[in-house]
């Protein structure tokens, strides 16, 4: 399973806390930094020498509650855990009620296994968006809901996991982790139709989600459906680069159950792997037929349009 602790942001949603300190870094001195790189340190680490330039950037704004979430996070993505939370705890004396701060200082104190700490940090920035207009569209937030629901999988909460990855799913409708945890969900409480369609989004958005399709696998054997169990395996296979084995297994499959669809895509991408460019093209067009935006098939026949 993929690590449930981590920064979810992307280049197009960085919050603006952390935009703003890495534009700011961004403009300290080429030169500057050639010769402290080259003369004066330099045996230090590239994680030392940049922790160095975010802590003289605090030391210059101590009440920069921004600055020092964006330090937390830079040293939070470096395994220096204690640094963040020290820095994470300064920006909420600063400005208690900064969601940036919070969502970090949730992060890290899951990292260390006190998850209910944790909760208390996610639920607070729950609250403070009970009337925002923007919620519905805040990948923050849907970070705090997909946090919030991995917490509930490991406590046994299972209901809760489903309403928390469900809001998380209403903000960003193509998080393959979420659907990950939701079908993880639903499965705990022998709800296995559920799970594998939520299973079926995480694969449909990273076709090579090992995690998803060995979920698939047991919710298909706990209901006794054995060539979609097997089906399921084969593409386990395929994302651990054992397309020979899992075209074999594939094969078998769509030999069954010719109207299986979803097998035609693994097959597809098995011929791929394995150069065999003619049966690859056959099975992916087997499989757009119905499925014809699909992105994935889409994206392989056109890798091997273009090498033809």
């Amino acid at each position: 399973m993929r690590v449930a602790v981590k920064l979810r942001f992307q280049k197009d949603d960085l919050p603006f806390w952390l935009l703003g300190a890495l534009i700011l870094l961004s403009a300290v001195g080429f030169g500057v930094y050639y010769y402290y790189d080259r003369y004066v340190h330099p045996d230090e680490t590239i994680l030392d020498r940049q922790a160095r330039q975010f802590e003289s950037m605090v030391e210059k704004n101590p009440q920069n509650a921004d600055l020092r979430v964006a330090t937390a996070g830079y040293y939070f993505d470096g395994g220096l855990i204690d640094q963040a939370l020290a820095q994470c705890q300064e920006a909420l004396k600063i400005n208690p009620d900064h969601q940036g701060a919070l969502l970090l200082l949730g992060m890290i104190l899951q990292k260390k296994g006190d998850k209910d700490a944790a909760l208390s940090y996610y639920m607070r920035i729950v609250d403070l968006n009970k009337d925002n207009p923007m919620a519905k569209i805040d990948k923050q937030l849907e970070a705090v809901y997909y946090q919030l629901g991995t917490i509930y999988n490991e406590q046994s909460r299972y209901a809760d996991a489903v309403d928390s990855l469900q809001n998380a799913l209403q903000i960003d409708s193509t998080d393959s982790d979420a659907y990950l945890e939701l079908g993880l969900a639903y499965q705990r409480q022998n709800d296995h139709a559920a799970a594998l369609r939520a299973f079926e989004q995480a694969v449909r958005f990273v076709p090579d989600f090992a995690e998803a399709y060995q979920g698939m696998v047991s919710s298909y054997q706990a209901t006794g459906k054995t060539p979609e169990m097997n089906y399921a395996r084969a593409m386990v296979l395929l994302t651990q680069n054992q397309p020979a084995d899992a075209a074999k297994q594939l094969e078998s499959v769509v030999a069954q159950n010719p109207e299986f669809i979803p097998a035609y895509l693994g097959l597809g991408l098995a011929y791929e792997k394995l150069g065999r460019r003619e049966q690859a093209s056959i099975a992916l067009q087997r499989y757009l037929k119905a499925n014809p935006n699909d992105v994935a098939a889409n994206q392989a026949l056109g890798r091997l349009n273009k090498g033809n």
